[in-house]
């Protein structure tokens, strides 16, 4: 891998060479952040400590000092967040979103979403599209902040990287996850990012320096979607060869499998991993921990995607209940509700319908998103996406007051792409907000100052990852605690 450049003019000069003008390189490609001269002048100005004498207790000695347990906060609910979708034609779109605050206090804030990029970010058609998230304790919501680098890949077999407050490709992963790119999941609790292939298998890389740390086999087919449990332990594949894998982070290997009978297009964890969903074509399980189905759902024609979410968001709240919402063929994305006991044989009926979509609704994602105002101070925006070329958002804060069977809930933002066959879609909330980049007088170094500062930021998180990487390596020879459900699983041959 090779390392990135010290000198900031280099940048500048890499950034006017047209796009896909070499091959990319085998392994991933990025840029040295560059530092300022004041930081060189103070480091030339400072003595060079002195070498110390080798301690040989030293291991002996870490070993007696008991670490401090290193406590993560929970981040806050964002402002602003980026909506980024990917298409057949090779394009990459994303949207701006923010609430804003109405005129009247009767009146709900009212969502804006700018188109901020549309671009063709590959040589073919884009199938996975994901950004990075900050490590946190919560589950049970999806307060998903972060957004520091975005990942697509698609056809050509490259998965690129991009940082969103820049607006600009920072490297690629190439060589080391051959085959179309069916799926990809960052895992913050482990730095890690999954990346799913047709070549029958899923490849890891270490987010702080995307480095490839392992590659999993054991599907006998292409893997067509992957999902880590949000405790970040252990991962779900499904793929070509019918079969549900499991799969230990920890140790990079697989520990289970189950027959599910059919190709298996998606698997997706809800958001306390209590359970998980299975799609294969036309037929959707809900499964818990203990193998035990929670519901099935069948159609007359596919279905696309899955996503659960509790609501409202306080889980002290006694009308909180947990939806199951279903990307569907007709354009309409359905809601279930998965606290309300069904008698057994009796078909589900769903409680709500999201409209606005003219085709198949391809891909759905769920992201809690901070009010202007005090009270509620958030609530959960639905984005969907559909090969009509339109990408709608919904704002379920209205959802207990529209359920009913069928009643349908409009979009309050929708951006239309002009008939880009969509395919995947990706919500995550920025911290401090995204900035947009306005022409001005000093247009120029406003933007090298912003370069900086994200630099500098670079440099912060990736001393916090150094630290918290230490004693990693006695991590993955330890034993995991056994994961909960997997009794009907068969156990894994070494």
């Amino acid at each position: 891998m090779a390392k990135r450049s010290a000198n900031s003019n280099d940048q500048k000069g890499k950034e006017k060479q047209p796009q896909n003008a070499h091959p990319p390189a085998k392994k991933a490609r990025f840029e040295q952040a560059s530092t300022s001269k004041q930081t060189n002048q103070k480091q030339q100005q400072q003595p060079q400590p002195q070498p110390s004498k080798p301690n040989k207790n030293k291991k002996k000695n870490k070993q007696q000092q008991p670490q401090p347990a290193t406590v993560v906060a929970s981040p806050a609910a964002p402002l602003t967040f980026i909506v980024s979708a990917g298409s057949y034609e090779r394009i990459l779109y994303g949207l701006e979103c923010q609430f804003i605050a109405s005129d009247s206090t009767l009146e709900r804030p009212k969502l804006q979403a700018t188109p901020v990029f549309s671009f063709p970010a590959h040589l073919s058609s884009i199938r996975s599209v994901a950004a990075s998230l900050l490590p946190s304790p919560a589950t049970g919501s999806e307060r998903k902040v972060g957004g520091k680098y975005l990942v697509s890949g698609g056809m050509d077999e490259v998965v690129k990287v991009w940082d969103l407050k820049r607006k600009k490709e920072v490297g690629t992963l190439d060589g080391d996850a051959p085959g179309t790119i069916t799926s990809m999941k960052f895992v913050p609790n482990r730095n890690m990012l999954l990346v799913a292939t047709t070549d029958c298998a899923i490849t890891l890389y270490r987010v702080r320096d995307w480095v490839h740390l392992r590659t999993l086999k054991g599907h006998k087919g292409r893997v067509n979607a992957v999902d880590a449990h949000p405790a970040g332990r252990v991962a779900l594949s499904v793929g070509q060869d019918k079969m549900l894998r499991m799969w230990d982070l920890v140790a990079g290997k697989s520990v289970a499998t189950l027959k599910i009978g059919e190709e298996g297009d998606v698997v997706r964890w809800n958001t306390d991993g209590t359970k998980f969903a299975t799609i294969c074509n036309k037929t959707l399980t809900v499964y818990a921990l203990d193998m035990s189905v929670i519901r099935t759902l069948t159609a007359p024609s596919r279905f696309h995607d899955v996503r659960f979410c509790y609501f409202p968001l306080d889980a002290e709240d006694p009308t909180q209940k947990e939806y199951l919402f279903v990307a569907c063929e007709d354009g309409k994305t359905r809601i279930f509700d998965l606290s309300r006991e069904e008698k057994e044989g009796a078909e589900s009926e769903p409680v709500a319908v999201l409209v606005g979509h003219s085709n198949r609704v391809k891909m759905l994602d769920i992201l809690e998103v901070a009010y202007p105002t005090t009270t509620p101070s958030s609530t959960l925006v639905l984005t969907s996406i559909s090969t009509d070329g339109k990408i709608n958002l919904y704002d379920l804060s209205s959802l207990p007051s529209s359920l009913g069977t069928g009643h349908e809930i409009e979009p309050i933002a929708s951006h239309d792409t002009d008939g880009s066959r969509l395919t995947c879609v990706f919500a995550v909330g920025m911290v401090g907000g995204a900035k947009t980049k306005k022409a001005s007088e000093d247009g120029e170094a406003a933007v090298e100052s912003e370069e900086d500062e994200s630099e500098e930021e670079d440099e912060k998180e990736g001393d916090e990852e150094e630290d918290g990487e230490e004693g990693e390596d006695e991590e993955l020879e330890e034993d995991e605690d056994e994961f909960e459900g997997i009794g009907e699983f068969e156990d894994e041959e070494d």
